[in-house]
């Protein structure tokens, strides 16, 4: 009994990364990944955390901000919000 109350009081200390951005998408196919679906949470291929992947211009395209230490990319038909330093997907938006 006490083991639940103690997950219950540690659920709030828990970083909400799904959360941080918002995603009107399920999921993504990345052609680097053969097809597999990417999912908020997932990690990206190493090649979207460069800066030369990154949209300048994800005002234009009316996207949120990026959060610190991310970038949007666009993956096919899709534009998603990618965390720098270790490539999690924090959000997916359709691109059309």
């Amino acid at each position: 009994m006490k083991l639940h109350y103690l997950l219950f009081a540690a659920l709030p200390c828990l970083p909400l990364v799904v959360t941080a951005a918002p995603s009107s998408e399920e999921s993504v196919t990345a052609p680097e990944t053969h097809n597999r679906e990417l999912k908020v949470g997932d990690k990206a291929p190493d090649q979207y955390k460069r800066d030369d992947q990154a949209i300048k211009d994800w005002k234009a395209k009316g996207l949120p901000a990026p959060e610190k230490e991310s970038h949007w990319v666009r993956m096919g038909e899709h534009y998603v919000l990618v965390q720098i330093t270790n490539g999690v997907v924090l959000a997916i938006q359709s691109a059309s």
